[in-house]
């Protein structure tokens, strides 16, 4: 019964999560004919979304008294909670913050939910289950519906998911996710090498030019990520001349932008991107301390973004295409600076935990977290409402959160232990008791 009750769980994580990455998009968005109002959402996925957020509540209130722990042990992303439930009092769109400020706490207590239930490992498999069923269902839609999701559409191939990009962002999870299983696990390794090249083969297919980047960076970095477990004096040493090597780099590409984007079959602007930021760092102006309130900026032609949508004559943008513009459009400074700061602090964890690992498997929450950096440069998944990314990236930081509560907890417990342990100046511990 325990076991089954197990399998059933980790099928709802891996369902719910196939959800959350939007991977439904194509049967109940345009294909059907229903096209969702940007302020009032999606009916259906709503419901959905609600489900899950429902499941996850009612197991950390069963478990109440760890579902607190991983909460305090997330002091930041609590605050930043607070301060988007608060922008309800200055939100141009008080009802839609409200909304999705709720959505917002069910995702992350989606993460929580992980995090208390599941290790980092447990995890990363249940994600790799994910990806491959949503890798697999790419390539029977493109094969079985070619002229929509395939090789005979008129765009790129987009799979399950609504756009290319959205394939091409999963995809590029899905190679990293699958590589670093396959390094790990030598016995199954043939399963995981298999569908990373699945990942691989789809993200060329999407032609989103993003996606390949992160993931050619992070086939970069995860090398240079092992050079942490060195010696503290070889690592820094290494990681200098890294840094300056990248950095020079990243300046030559700079330099010569114009050239490497024609080259890699891309405009200036990035697709318009550049002219959109620039747009939207002029509204930033008008409210740069608290912003318009989360997820009341982008409402199309319902709401303040539509001065940018006709202004550039854009159609539709659900966001500005950056994480931290658009964190800055919803919270203002005030969400940004907290933001950072909890990134930072996350960041650091990451890199303590691959020093303190040796496993291929111990590079995933610093992987993670640059992906996610990498991925917010010209896309958004910060603090994102129903969002499967912002969902693993809440249950990885959350399940080193309380790994390090637990090693301080050990210390602590093994410091007292000595303190009782050591004998006094008139004799044994034990001896003294007994006197007294």
């Amino acid at each position: 019964m325990v076991i089954r009750t197990r399998i059933l769980e980790k099928g709802f994580v891996v369902l719910a999560l196939l959800f959350l990455s939007q991977a439904v998009a194509p049967l109940v968005g345009e294909e059907s004919g229903f096209v969702a109002d940007p302020a009032q959402g999606d009916p259906v996925m709503q419901t959905i979304y609600g489900g899950i957020y429902a499941v996850c509540f009612l197991i950390l209130g069963i478990h109440w008294r760890q579902a607190i722990h991983i909460a305090m042990a997330n002091k930041l992303l609590l605050l930043l909670l607070g301060i988007a439930f608060a922008s309800v009092f200055w939100s141009v769109a008080p009802e839609v913050t409200v909304r999705r400020s709720a959505a917002l706490a069910g995702t992350t207590l989606f993460g929580f939910y992980l995090a208390m239930r599941f290790s980092l490992s447990a995890q990363l498999r249940l994600l790799a289950c994910m990806l491959g069923i949503s890798a697999l269902l790419s390539l029977v839609f493109a094969l079985a519906l070619p002229t929509i999701y395939g090789p005979f559409s008129a765009e790129p191939w987009r799979g399950i998911y609504e756009g290319k990009n959205q394939l091409g962002v999963h995809m590029a999870l899905g190679s990293l996710v699958f590589l670093l299983i396959a390094m790990n696990d030598r016995r199954h390794s043939w399963v995981a090498w298999t569908a990373c090249a699945l990942s691989v083969i789809l993200l060329l297919l999407s032609n989103s030019m993003t996606s390949l980047i992160i993931f050619v960076g992070l086939l970069i970095l995860l090398p240079l990520y092992r050079v942490l477990r060195w010696d503290y004096t070889l690592s820094i040493s290494f990681l200098i001349v890294a840094v300056l090597l990248g950095g020079s780099i990243a300046l030559w590409l700079w330099s010569n932008q114009e050239a490497v984007l024609t080259a890699l079959g891309r405009d200036v602007t990035m697709s318009q991107r550049t002219l959109l930021w620039a747009a939207v760092v002029d509204m930033i102006q008008e409210r740069p301390w608290l912003g318009y309130g989360y997820g009341a900026f982008w409402l199309d032609a319902a709401g303040m973004s539509s001065s940018i949508i006709m202004g550039l004559n854009l159609g539709s943008f659900p966001y500005a295409h950056n994480g931290i513009l658009d964190l800055w459009l919803d919270l203002g400074l005030l969400g940004v600076s907290a933001f950072i700061v909890m990134f930072l602090i996350y960041s650091l964890r990451a890199v303590a935990w691959v020093r303190s690992t040796k496993t291929a498997e111990g590079l995933w929450p610093l992987a993670y977290t640059t992906f996610i950096l990498l991925f917010n440069m010209t896309e958004g998944a910060f603090l994102r409402q129903n969002s499967a990314l912002w969902v693993l990236y809440v249950a990885t930081m959350s399940s080193l959160a309380i790994k390090r509560d637990g090693f301080h907890l050990r210390a602590r417990a093994n410091k007292v232990a000595a303190r009782l342990q050591k004998p006094s100046p008139s004799g044994a511990y034990g001896e003294v008791r007994s006197r007294s």
